[in-house]
C-alpha cells in the first residue's frame, strides 16, 4: 500500500491505520498488492461523488486558513466566490444542504459566529489538529446519511498518542493555541487528547491589518477533545466533544466603514455559542460482526441585534433574536460482514430537539412583533440498511434505504439509494450512483408566525414537508501513474416540494443559507421546483518527491422555480469555477525543509438581485427589483493565494514558520453592491484584499 502526503516531524510520532479490503477470489497461492487509493473514500458503501481529505492536505494547502471547509472549496463540484464566509456550496445548492456529522452524530453549525439553520461562517469552530482523515461527499451519498440535500462531511477526530505524551503550540490567524495529548498510565492503551484556542485577530487590527470586518474585532475561543479507552472484554468507549463561543460588536461610528460584515450604517451586535459532548461504544460480537452506539448532546444559539441610522443619522432598533436549539442524540448500528462478497450494516437514529427561539424583525405600532416565538421540542426519527455486494472482485454493488419521521408534523421520507463501481483494469474504474434525499427546512422556518387582522397568531408553516432531490451521477476515474490521477463526474440533480410563497412569487428556500440568517417567510407552501446539472474534473499529482498539484474544473447550472411559475438562476448558479493548487519542497541540511504552495481560483461572479433606484430614493431604504430575482451577476472572481514555510527538526522539537499571502494581486473582488440613502448612490464594498498571515507552530 503506497501513501503519499505524511507529514513526519521530530517532536511528534505519527500513527498510521490502513484498512484491507479482503478479495472476493479464490485461489490456492495468494498474493497481495496494493495501489495508491488516495482518492477513494473511508466508507466503502459509498460509490461516488467522495474523497477522503487528508488533513495534511488541509494544511498543506495555501489560503485555507487551516480550514477543513475551505480547504474543501477547492474540490470539484464546490464553489464560494465569497472571502468572508466559508459557505461549502455544492453544485448550486443552497450551504443550507451541507450535513456536517461528528464521529457517527449530526452536529450544529461548526463554526464560529454561527446562527441556527445555516452550516457556514467566517471562523471554523473544527480545529484540523484534532481531526483524522474525514470523508467528503458533493451527491448520492450512501443511505446511512440522511436530512442532507447537497452534501456531507463526515469527521473523524484522532485519538491521542497512547505512547508517549506530547505538547503542541501554534499561534496565528486562527489564535492562540495549546495542545496536549498523550496515555493516562504508561503501557496502557488509553490515551487522551485536549486542545484550546483563544482569538489572535485583536492582535492583527493593531498591527493595521485589515480582514474584512473593518473597526470591530471577533472575540472567540474553542476547545476540543477526546479520550480514548479500549478494553479487553467490554469493547471500545470513546468520549468526545468540542465547543466555543464568540461575540463582535459593531459600531455605525464611520459611515465611510463599510466591510464585508456591515455596511457602517448600522449597530449590530452578535455572540453565538455551539457545544458537542458525546460518547461511543464499539463492540465485536465476533471476527465478522460488531456494533458500536453513540449517545451526544449538542448545543447551538445566537443572540443579537441590530440598529439602523436613518438619514437623520437617528438610531432605530430594526432587529433582535433569541435563538437556541439543545439536542439528545442516540445512534447504534450493527456492521456485519458475512462473507467476501456481503457485508450488511443496519441503523437506527433519534434525534431529540428542545428549542428557545424569538425572532423580532418588524416594528408594529410601539412594539416589535415576534416572527418567531416558540419554546417547547420534537423528534426526528431515522433508520437505515445499506448491502454491499461484490459478485467478482472488479463488481460492487451498494444498495440502501434511508427513511426519517419528523414528530412536528408527522412527516414521513423512505429514500432508495444505489451505487456501482465497475473496476475496468488496474488503471480505470465507472461509477454510478442514484437515490431520493429529503431535508428538514431550516428549522427556523417551521416556527414563523403571521398576525391576522383581528390579531390571530397563525403558523402556517408548521406543516410543511421536506425539501427533496434525485441525484444522478456517472464517473471516471482514471489512475495515470503511481501517483496522479483524473478523475471526471456528470451529475443531475432534479429538486422538487421546494417550499416557496403561497402567493405568486420569485421566492425558493433554495436561495437561503449564503447569509448569517434564513429568511423569515410565512406562508409557504412546497410547490416550488429546482434542477441542477454539469460536468467535474480533477486532475491529481499526489505528493511525491516533494512536488504536488492539483486542478479541478467544475462547469455548471442551477436553476429553480418559484410560486410565479418563472424559471430563474440560483443565488449560487455562478456557472463555472477553475481551481490550480501547487506545491514544492525543498530539503534544507539533514532535518529541515523549504516549502512553497500558492492556489489560484477563477469563479463566476456572486449573483445579485438588481436595486430599484426610483423606489430606494423614494422609500430612503434599499429595495430589490424581486420579479428579476438573480438575474444581475458581479464580474468573475480572481484571487490567487501564496505560503511560504520553514520546517525545523531537532531532537526532540519541531519547529515551523509560515507566511500564507491572500490575495496575492490584491484583485478586487466585489462582494456586493448597495444602496446608501444618504447620498442615493450604489456604493460597491469590495472583498479581503492583500492580506498576509502568519503561523507558528511547535512540537514538543
Amino acid at each position: 500500500m503506497v501513501y503519499t502526503n505524511l507529514l513526519l516531524n521530530s517532536g511528534k510520532e505519527f500513527t498510521l491505520n490502513v484498512q484491507l479490503i479482503e478479495t472476493v477470489t479464490e485461489m490456492n497461492t495468494v498474493e497481495i498488492t496494493a495501489t495508491n487509493n488516495k482518492g477513494e473514500s473511508l466508507n466503502k458503501m459509498s460509490s461516488v461523488s467522495t474523497r477522503t481529505i487528508s488533513i495534511e492536505e488541509a494544511q498543506r494547502y495555501s489560503g485555507t486558513l487551516q480550514d477543513i471547509a475551505r480547504m474543501a472549496q477547492n474540490y470539484a463540484g464546490v464553489s464560494s466566490a465569497n472571502d468572508d464566509r466559508n459557505d461549502i456550496i455544492i453544485r448550486g445548492n443552497s450551504p443550507s444542504g451541507v450535513l456536517w456529522r461528528m464521529e457517527g452524530i449530526d452536529i450544529p453549525n461548526p463554526n464560529h459566529f454561527a446562527t441556527l439553520a445555516t452550516t457556514g461562517g467566517p471562523i471554523s469552530l473544527i480545529n484540523t489538529n484534532n481531526l483524522s482523515n474525514s470523508d467528503f461527499s458533493t451527491g448520492a451519498f450512501a443511505a446511512e446519511y440522511g436530512n442532507a440535500l447537497s452534501g456531507v462531511f463526515d469527521l473523524k477526530l484522532r485519538s491521542g498518542n497512547n505512547d508517549k505524551r506530547e505538547y503542541m503550540a501554534q499561534m496565528g490567524f486562527n489564535g492562540f493555541e495549546l495542545g496536549a495529548e498523550g496515555p493516562f498510565k504508561k503501557g496502557k492503551q488509553a490515551s487522551y487528547m485536549f486542545n484550546a484556542r483563544y482569538s489572535f485577530l485583536g492582535i492583527m487590527t493593531k498591527l493595521g491589518i485589515d480582514f474584512g470586518t473593518g473597526s470591530a474585532v471577533p472575540e472567540y475561543q474553542d476547545i476540543t477533545f477526546k479520550i480514548d479507552l479500549p478494553t479487553e472484554k467490554a469493547g471500545r468507549f470513546t468520549f468526545f466533544g468540542i465547543g466555543g463561543s464568540s461575540f463582535i460588536d459593531f459600531k455605525a461610528e464611520d459611515t465611510s466603514d463599510a466591510n464585508l460584515y456591515n455596511d457602517g450604517k448600522q449597530n449590530q451586535q452578535f455572540q453565538s455559542s455551539t457545544g458537542v459532548a458525546g460518547m461511543t461504544h464499539t463492540y465485536f460480537f465476533n471476527e465478522k460482526t460488531y456494533g458500536k452506539l453513540i449517545l451526544a448532546a449538542t448545543t447551538g444559539g445566537t443572540e443579537g441585534f441590530i440598529d439602523t441610522l436613518n438619514v437623520n443619522d437617528m438610531a432605530t432598533k430594526i432587529y433582535g433574536v433569541y435563538q437556541r436549539q439543545n439536542n439528545a442524540l442516540g445512534h447504534y448500528f450493527v456492521n456485519s460482514k458475512l462473507n467476501a462478497k456481503h457485508t450488511v450494516k443496519v441503523g437506527l437514529m433519534y434525534d431529540y430537539y428542545d428549542f428557545d427561539i424569538e425572532d423580532s424583525s418588524r416594528y408594529v405600532g410601539n412594539y416589535f412583533f415576534k416572527e418567531m416565538d416558540f419554546h417547547g421540542s420534537t423528534a426526528l426519527m431515522r433508520g437505515y440498511t445499506e448491502w454491499q455486494y461484490r459478485p467478482a472482485e472488479n463488481w460492487t454493488l451498494n444498495s440502501g434505504v434511508y427513511s426519517q419521521y419528523f414528530e412536528l408534523n408527522g412527516r414521513t421520507s423512505v429514500e432508495p439509494r444505489l451505487g456501482l463501481r465497475y473496476k475496468v483494469n488496474e488503471k480505470q474504474t465507472l461509477s454510478f450512483g442514484t437515490g431520493l434525499h429529503s431535508q428538514l427546512q431550516p428549522i427556523t422556518i417551521y416556527f414563523n408566525r403571521e398576525e391576522g387582522d383581528s390579531g390571530v397568531i397563525y403558523q402556517n408553516n408548521k406543516n410543511l414537508d421536506y425539501n427533496k432531490a434525485a441525484h444522478f451521477v456517472l464517473g471516471h476515474d482514471w489512475q495515470l501513474g503511481r501517483n496522479m490521477r483524473l478523475k471526471s463526474e456528470i451529475y443531475y440533480q432534479y429538486l422538487y416540494d421546494i417550499a416557496v410563497d403561497h402567493d405568486s412569487s420569485s421566492f425558493s428556500v433554495l436561495n437561503a443559507g449564503a447569509t448569517f440568517v434564513i429568511p423569515n417567510n410565512g406562508n409557504l407552501v412546497n410547490r416550488g421546483t429546482g434542477e441542477n446539472y454539469g460536468v467535474e474534473l480533477t486532475l491529481e499529482r499526489f505528493l511525491d518527491k516533494g512536488f504536488y498539484f492539483l486542478l479541478t474544473t467544475s462547469v455548471f447550472e442551477s436553476k429553480y422555480t418559484g410560486s410565479d411559475g418563472v424559471s430563474r438562476n440560483t443565488a449560487f448558479n455562478g456557472n463555472y469555477v477553475f481551481n490550480l493548487l501547487a506545491g514544492k519542497e525543498w530539503k534544507v541540511g539533514k532535518n529541515n525543509a523549504i516549502t512553497f504552495d500558492v492556489k489560484s481560483t477563477y469563479a463566476g461572479g456572486r449573483r445579485y438581485s438588481p436595486v430599484m433606484m426610483d423606489e430606494s430614493i423614494a422609500a430612503h431604504k434599499e429595495i430589490r427589483d424581486l420579479n428579476n430575482a438573480y438575474s444581475e451577476q458581479y464580474k468573475p472572481y480572481f484571487r490567487t493565494d501564496m505560503k511560504l514555510g520553514f520546517r525545523m527538526n531537532g531532537t526532540k522539537i519541531a519547529q515551523a514558520f509560515y507566511l500564507d499571502i491572500r490575495n496575492v494581486t490584491n484583485n478586487q473582488n466585489v462582494f456586493v453592491e448597495n444602496f446608501n440613502n444618504r447620498n442615493n448612490k450604489i456604493e460597491t464594498v469590495y472583498q479581503t484584499g492583500f492580506f498576509p498571515i502568519f503561523l507558528w507552530q511547535l512540537w514538543f
